[in-house]
């Protein structure tokens, strides 16, 4: 009975070690369950991953501000240049930097204001008039404005977006033709689609239209 005891004993402690061990794997991150894949994975790549890693050129920028062309008046919020380049210099988002003489407080104040409308070369519209109207011509300097990266990364996707729409109508051609089974006075049209050799160009998708005489679209 002795003898027995122990061995149920020794079975017990044996199975309680292999317990123990198997949990000591667990914590210790050792354990590998059936389907598991200790490689990591690889990301499949996208066919226009790459766009949104491509660098975009930014155009040479500068806080400094840039002695203007000409000299200006204004009243309110209208601006009038006198041999100015408004149009070349300007553009919607610079800011204006003029001193601001009042002749009646005897004072001179340098100001800024964000051009929101160029009309020409000799016009533009400002958001806010200065304290005084300028009513003799007066020199100006002007600070463009940051260039928006956001705006620019959109207009770049845009640009790709359309050149592949483009890609991709060139590659196939469309037209009407006869449906066979369009018998009687009110005929039948359907319309096919094929996709087009390398190489082919505009003018021979034209000529295989017009191969087709029941193709309406092609006369």
């Amino acid at each position: 009975c002795v003898h027995s005891g122990c061995e149920k004993w020794m079975a017990s402690s044996s199975g309680t070690s292999k317990h123990s061990a198997s949990f000591g794997l667990v914590l210790s991150g050792k354990l590998k369950l059936k389907g598991d894949d200790s490689k990591p994975k690889k990301r499949k790549k996208h066919k226009h991953d790459d766009e949104e890693d491509e660098v975009i050129d930014m155009p040479e920028y500068s806080s400094d501000p840039q002695v203007g062309t000409g000299k200006l008046t204004t009243s309110g919020v209208v601006v009038m240049g006198a041999d100015t380049d408004f149009t070349k210099e300007l553009e919607v988002g610079d800011t204006l930097l003029v001193t601001v003489a009042d002749r009646f407080r005897n004072t001179q104040t340098d100001e800024s204001r964000v051009v929101n409308m160029v009309l020409g070369k000799g016009s533009l519209n400002i958001e806010e008039p200065f304290t005084c109207d300028l009513t003799a011509p007066t020199t100006f300097m002007f600070v463009k404005r940051k260039p928006d990266i956001e705006a620019l990364k959109a207009a770049r996707k845009e640009q790709r977006k359309k050149q592949r729409a483009l890609e991709e109508s060139s590659k196939s051609v469309t037209y009407k033709v006869m449906a066979q089974d369009g018998g009687g006075v009110w005929k039948k049209w359907k319309t096919v689609t094929e996709r087009c050799d390398e190489g082919m160009t505009r003018e021979d998708m034209l000529i295989k239209r017009a191969s087709f005489k029941a193709d309406r679209h092609a006369k």
